[in-house]
């Protein structure tokens, strides 16, 4: 049981990897805030107008709001990769200390 989950939650972070290379590959560049918000409010909008939602439509919209939150960071990553945006600080950014 814990392997299945372990393997299905690794299927679907590689699916919102590929899903963003898949779309950069056919030249769709997508801003990764659109992915942001899009994450939130795709589960905030149904259920603030509609006050009762079926499961079913429930568990779909809160998977494609996690669909919509991994493309975010990978679409993140992957600027930051290209030197589009400010990332993390590497250590070859700074000189070495002589001793």
């Amino acid at each position: 049981m814990r392997l299945g989950i372990i393997l299905v939650l690794i299927v679907f972070v590689l699916t919102g990897v590929k899903s963003v290379g898949w779309l950069q590959k056919k030249g769709i560049f997508i801003n990764r805030w659109i992915f942001g918000f899009s994450a939130f409010l795709i589960v905030l909008i149904p259920s603030v107008v509609f006050p009762t939602i079926p499961t079913s439509v429930s568990s779909t919209l809160y998977l494609l709001s996690g669909l919509f939150a991994i493309m975010f960071f990978e679409t993140g990553r992957r600027m930051i990769e290209k030197g589009e945006i400010k990332g993390m600080v590497r250590a070859d950014q700074f000189p070495k200390k002589g001793k």
